[in-house]
């Protein structure tokens, strides 16, 4: 054939012009080849996420072209461009897609800002994970970079703010014990109302001895579609936390530190200037009519040790030691340095990955002897040892030692003590200096310096599981669990003598070693968990999606613990038990419960646009008598997602992912409080050891204790939902809203029982209904304008709670209180009313106005604000006396009774009787707040980053008639507050122009009498606060090196970062008293400034 060609060709010049024309192509593509690579430009850069982190696996392509990379496990990325007019296109799951113009920069990088609504984000959900639009659930999530870089102790104190509908309430400061109370959705029950927590699937007493660091996400289950597949423990709401695993990427190590200062947020303020205290006491004798307590020579040889305190007395001491002016607030709370450490270790291949950390964390503590000092450790592995099996643990360990001041005595003699005793001098604890102060007047140091002996917990906490691909779509998942906790600690009382350190003398000798005690316990529990879960997927026609789970899952409790008390030690220093004396009491205890569960769930959705949910547990607790011992949680849910039907087509981009959900359910609760060992065996009489008389000997027998009931069953609550989420303009703004009703009925109550039933304490049964309504809404906004990432995001929740059902009605006189009524100090529980209203007498409130036209008294015509504060308010007291009516609790004329400065309280029952034992009422106001709220914001610009939480809490009150701060009474050997001493009531008879009246006082006149009738015998709603807040829970500024200076230092990521919290509070509450602690003196929370750094090799 080439010979045909050739000859057909031969001769005519064809060829010759061929080969000419053939060269001149070959040519042309040369050269344009070699002036295509001379103008090849390299572009490199990193990705990153608005908070710094590197981003691996981006797609990085030329837009309107197939070529591409993606990032490298440091972020970065390498890709050759034809000219600089090119654009390149940043694409990662659940992040905004961001285009890039080159515009002559050969250096690109870029912040990825996160897109919440993204179609394929994935949430945490019972025993499992779904897609976010296919969520119908009332679920709230939140990541990583919400725990990360803060000064957190435990996990829950960072959920404050972040999570709509949940009451992140901190009691306390102490390291420790600072774990925050979680509220979700109002109060549910009479009894417990801690959620249940969930580490890594498997059920776990609390979330607080998990390292914040360790943790990859937490999503809070709060309506009964996500939350009946915990059936009988659920009705509280579930929080599940999810930890970090390896990655199949190279290994990396990181470590991130940081050091806080810390200082008190709140502390109480008191009257520190010993004379100006004794002035006070004894203005308050003078107003009842009493003799100073402080002699006048007293109060001068304080003014001239003032004068000269570092003069030396009579003995050599100073006289600032020996005349002191002790401010107890600034001695017992002190600034302190924290220290927080992790290291770890993850990486891994395709078929095994691993996790291992470790971390250290120092707090000292803001009053003395009160820090504590905790270790962990974690290991997450897993392999695919076949091609259908993976097997792997997730181990966890902490120990944790704590010291021994005794703060809730300190606290309890806070305002027994006052200015003139000085706390410790050359190795000795101050006693009362002036001769007239009493001898009861308390060293609060001494109580937290002198408690011997250590406390200690250890825990283990260690999962295997084993998962199998039988076939597609069909996975067998199993686990066991097993957790121990143990607790140790000794303890001897202090054995301490106080000094006068004016006179020299031992004033206080300490307590004979013969009597001094030693004090040793030991207990412990542990917990195992087994659940396997059959898991099945499958899309059928590609419109029908199913997926489906079966399991089954049984727990088990067992506490035990040994304690021993001895008395008399050869020596202070020597308090183990064998060396103690006398073996006083030795007692020990053991309880155990169990529970097996089935359950069940189905989802179904169609074209991902219709979407159905059903969900069952089957609980049997051994708890409950075997008749009435299993309980079925069901729950339904379904979803409509109107933006995939064509009439959204056209607004999709204005409004996306609108999704309509509603869900019903029941869950369970068999938790009587927060005390395990409480309600295990309600059904059943339990017995205790008593001594009885036989034949004239006294013998050992058994009487009960408690009366049982065997009918007794589980508390259920029935909870509604209904909820509307969607984005606006491109998902720029993200919107979620759900209004619920959650009733919970047959709650478990121990009610009181007559006398004549003897000393065992009641039955437990099934009484009350409970219910709370309310609504939730997070609003969630993110943007960019170049490389500036911005992003504001918000939640508020408003809940109504109510006891529908209880004792009975309340009649409207309140004849019948206290057979409908549970009463509790000033709060009480009845039907109709939110749990634990308060109940306290109403203040006097009148017109001011005194008398009517025709000259008789009027009894609506009193002082305005209910205090007797000038001669016409007490002439009008004196006219209704005269007229018939009754001011209780004091009915008399006197300085030493019902006087200037004193209350007067409402008539409320209308029988002329002012104060009676008819007016107490109950009132709107409870503790439990009735909205909460908080408020986040995002920013980074390049390298730098800047974050803010805020949080707030809004109709919560408090009622705090507290004794040395909010109350009038003044004594020696008792404290006043600041606040009382620069705002009570003060009106000198004799002298009406006296310059030091103070007639517009909030508070009543000072009053030598601890019973004073008027004001303390009566609680009433002049000490009732609101306790609502707003706190800057965190605000924090942080910078990440590039990506050449990382490289430099042999890392993939370095980033320092300043932050603070607790900064800011704005509250009326009681001043030097945190809202969010409430009541009178607690260990209070911190202020913490914080550096810190992040660095990954």
């Amino acid at each position: 054939m080439d010979k045909i060609y050739l000859h057909h060709f031969s001769g005519s010049g064809v060829v010759k012009h061929l080969h000419r024309y053939m060269y001149a192509v070959l040519t042309f593509l040369f050269l344009f080849a070699g002036t295509s690579y001379a103008q090849s430009i390299k572009i490199t850069g990193t990705v990153k996420d608005s908070q710094g982190e590197l981003l691996p696996s981006v797609s990085v392509k030329i837009k309107g072209s197939a070529n591409g990379t993606v990032t490298n496990n440091n972020g970065a990325f390498s890709i050759s461009v034809a000219d600089k007019n090119q654009v390149l296109v940043f694409s990662y799951l659940g992040f905004v897609t961001q285009e890039k113009s080159l515009n002559d920069a050969t250096v690109i990088n870029v912040v990825l800002v996160a897109q919440s609504g993204s179609l394929n984000e994935v949430v945490v959900v019972g025993y499992g994970t779904q897609k976010k639009v296919n969520v119908i659930g009332s679920v709230a999530s939140i990541g990583a970079k919400e725990l990360q870089d803060r000064p957190l102790s435990n996990v829950s104190q960072a959920l404050t703010g972040l999570i709509p509908g949940a009451y992140v309430h901190q009691s306390s400061g102490q390291p420790g014990s600072d774990g925050a109370s979680i509220l979700i959705r109002g109060q549910g029950t009479l009894n417990s109302t801690t959620p249940l927590y969930v580490v890594d699937g498997v059920l776990t007493p609390t979330i607080n001895d998990i390292n914040p660091v360790d943790i990859e996400s937490v999503s809070v289950l709060k309506d009964a579609a996500s939350a009946s597949i915990y059936g009988s423990r659920a009705a509280n709401g579930v929080i599940l936390v999810t930890t970090k695993k390896g990655s199949k990427s190279k290994t990396t190590i990181t470590y991130s530190g940081i050091l806080s200062e810390s200082h008190p947020s709140f502390t109480p303020s008191f009257v520190n200037d010993y004379v100006t205290f004794m002035n006070l006491v004894n203005q308050g004798a003078a107003n009842t009519g009493s003799s100073p307590v402080y002699a006048a020579s007293d109060i001068t040889t304080w003014q001239q040790a003032n004068a000269n305190p570092n003069g030396l007395n009579a003995i050599g001491v100073p006289n600032y030691v020996a005349y002191p002016n002790t401010d107890w607030s600034k001695t017992i709370f002190k600034n302190y340095l924290a220290q927080d450490h992790n290291i770890s270790v993850s990486g891994g291949s395709d078929n095994s990955q691993y996790l291992l950390s470790t971390g250290y964390l120092h707090e000292p503590g803001a009053m003395p002897n009160t820090g504590s000092d905790e270790y962990q450790f974690r290991i997450n592995l897993q392999s695919k040892v076949t091609k259908f099996l993976t097997v792997g643990t997730q181990t966890f360990a902490s120990f944790q030692t704590y010291k021994l001041g005794n703060v809730s005595t300190a606290f309890t003699y806070l305002n027994q003590t006052t200015p003139g005793v000085y706390p410790y001098y050359n190795g000795e604890f101050g006693y009362p200096s002036a001769p007239d102060e009493s001898p009861t007047a308390n060293n609060i140091l001494a109580y937290l310096l002198e408690q011997q002996g250590n406390n200690s917990q250890s825990r283990v906490n260690t999962t295997f599981y084993a998962n199998f691909n039988i076939i597609k779509g069909l996975t067998w998942e199993n686990k066991f669990n097993y957790q121990v906790v143990s607790q140790e600690d000794n303890s001897a009382p202090p054995q301490y003598g106080k000094w006068n350190f004016a006179t020299g003398v031992e004033s206080a000798p300490p307590g004979p070693l013969s009597a001094a005690t030693s004090y040793y316990d030991f207990n412990k529990y542990y917990q195992t968990t087994f659940n396997s879960v059959l898991k099945y997927s499958k899309t059928i026609a590609k419109n029908h999606n199913i997926e489906a789970l079966a399991g089954f899952e049984q727990y088990y409790y067992n506490f035990y613990d040994f304690n021993a008390l001895s008395t008399g030690l050869t020596d202070p220093s020597l308090y183990v038990l064998s060396s103690v004396t006398t073996a006083t009491t030795n007692t020990g205890t053991e309880y155990d419960y169990g529970l097996r569960s089935f359950f069940g769930r189905l989802d179904y959705n169609y074209k991902q646009k219709y979407l159905f949910e059903a969900v069952f547990r089957d609980d049997g607790s051994s708890k409950f008598a075997p008749n009435d011992r299993w309980g079925f949680f069901p729950a339904f849910a379904a979803g409509w997602r109107l933006s995939q039907e064509p009439f959204m087509q056209n607004i999709n981009n204005t409004v996306s992912n609108l999704k309509l959900k509603a869900s019903w359910g029941q869950t369970g609760n068999n938790v009587l409080s927060s005390t395990a060992s409480a309600g295990l065996y309600n059904y059943q009489s339990t017995y205790g050891t008593t001594s009885y008389a036989f034949n004239g000997a006294q013998v050992n027998g058994l009487n009960i204790q408690t009366f049982s009931n065997p009918d007794i069953q589980w508390e259920k609550t029935t909870l509604a939902n209904i909820g509307l989420e969607g984005g606006l303009f491109n998902e720029k703004l993200n919107v979620d809203l759900d209004v619920y009703r959650k009733l919970t009925s047959g709650i478990l109550y121990a009610p009181p029982i007559p006398l004549a039933a003897g000393t065992a304490s009641a039955p437990v049964v099934n009484i009350g209904d409970m219910e709370n309504k309310g609504v939730e809404i997070s609003l969630n906004f993110h943007d960019h304008i170049g490389s500036f990432n911005y992003s504001v995001a918000g939640n508020f929740a408003y809940n109504f709670n109510r006891l529908t059902n209880y004792k009975g009605s309340l009649n409207s006189d309140y004849s019948n209180i206290n057979q409908v009524a549970s009463i509790s100090g000033n709060n009480a529980v009845v039907q109709g009313y939110a749990y634990n209203s308060f109940y306290l007498y109403q203040t006097y409130k009148g017109s001011g106005t005194y008398y009517n036209a025709n000259g008789s008294v009027n009894k609506n015509g009193g002082p305005k604000d209910g205090m007797i504060r000038t001669p016409a308010d007490l002439a009008w007291v004196k006219a209704m006396i005269a007229a018939g009516y009754t001011f209780k609790p004091n009915n008399t004329i006197s300085p030493s009774n019902l006087y200037y400065g004193e209350l007067i309280f409402a008539d409320v029952n209308n029988d002329g009787v002012y104060g009676g034992t008819g007016d107490q009422r109950l009132s709107s106001k409870s503790p439990i707040p009735k909205y909460n709220g908080g408020l986040q914001f995002n920013f980074s610009y390049k390298g730098v980053d800047l974050s803010m939480i805020w949080a707030g809490s809004f109709g919560a009150y408090n009622y705090l008639s507290q004794a040395g701060y909010t109350t009038s009474y003044v004594g020696a050997g008792h404290s006043i507050s600041s606040l009382i001493a620069n705002n009570h009531y003060y009106y000198d008879v004799a002298n009406p122009s006296d310059p030091l009246n103070n007639i517009t006082a909030k508070y009543p006149r000072l009053t030598n009498n601890i019973s004073d009738p008027q004001d303390l015998s009566l609680p009433s709603n002049f000490y009732l606060y609101n306790a609502s807040y707003v706190k800057l829970k965190n605000v924090q500024i942080g910078y990440s090196f590039s990506n050449s200076i990382v490289n430099k230092l042999g890392m993939s990521r370095l980033r320092v970062f300043v932050s603070a919290d607790n900064l800011l509070t704005f509250t009326s509450y009681v001043p030097g008293l945190d809202p969010e602690i409430g009541g009178g003196f607690s260990y209070p929370t911190l202020r913490q400034y914080s550096a810190g750094l992040n660095a990954t090799f």
